[in-house]
């Protein structure tokens, strides 16, 4: 596990509740709560996947037919998708979005995170009222917490209906969902439900309360769950990751 990694951290920078450490081998971010990683880089490979879940994010290639021109990225943290993403598919213009000004300069000041007029842009906003503007994307990721924890906005049926709308007609939604509770998780799945006309396809992930949950919007010639198991496979080896979930 990463965490077993983390050892021997030193205090590189603090601003308010947001503390950034590193040892030999990472740097990371984490808010009040230094258990818990926000964000997590490589230093010899800053692009790299490193938390668990991360790497069950790039599942939407199982239902993404060409590639990609534009991902929004509502959470920022220390820029970790950002970064594989912009390595990955270097086409795609990325809109990141990050309500904290301060988690914004960190990630630029010690997690190699600059910003572009072309390819990369972040944006300070509130995730809830940005998602209210009509710019669509092939892609919106959603990973956002707020004191360790879903904000509220994300179990409101305004929020969901604006994030389906921003999506193009075969675009993808992912969303890191962490549960602390099934009756929240059933609350979440009934509003997507409502929605979007059908679940999400949604992944556990092993031993982390991470619930990665995957929207495609174009319904024709869905894989089935069997066919799903077998492309991630391929996928993963494409990726060079291993993932341990739970399809469902």
């Amino acid at each position: 596990m990463i965490i077993d990694q983390l050892y021997n951290p030193q205090l590189l920078a603090q601003r308010g509740k947001i503390k950034v450490f590193e040892n030999n081998l990472f740097r990371w971010l984490c808010f009040e709560d230094e258990k818990i990683i926000q964000s997590c880089m490589l230093k010899e490979d800053p692009a790299k996947l490193n938390l668990p879940y991360q790497p069950f994010m790039m599942m939407w290639q199982l239902f993404f037919n060409r590639q990609p021109s534009s991902a929004c990225l509502l959470g920022l943290g220390g820029g970790d998708m950002a970064r594989y993403l912009g390595q990955q598919f270097p086409l795609v213009k990325l809109l990141v979005v990050e309500q904290d000004p301060d988690v914004a300069k960190l990630a630029s000041e010690f997690f190699l995170l600059n910003p572009d007029q072309n390819k990369l842009t972040v944006e300070i906003a509130d995730a809830k009222k940005f998602i209210q503007k009509k710019q669509q994307f092939d892609l919106i990721f959603i990973d956002i917490v707020i004191d360790n924890k879903p904000p509220d906005f994300l179990y409101t049926e305004d929020f969901w209906y604006n994030c389906h709308h921003k999506l193009a007609s075969d675009g993808v939604m992912i969303f890191n969902m962490v549960t602390f509770s099934d009756k929240e998780f059933l609350t979440l799945l009934e509003i997507l439900r409502k929605e979007f006309g059908r679940l999400p396809f949604c992944m556990s992930v092993t031993d982390h309360k991470n619930i990665v949950m995957l929207m495609p919007l174009d319904t024709n010639n869905q894989p089935t769950l069997a066919e799903l198991k077998q492309r991630s496979i391929l996928l993963q080896k494409k990726m060079n990751y291993r993932i341990k979930c739970v399809w469902r």
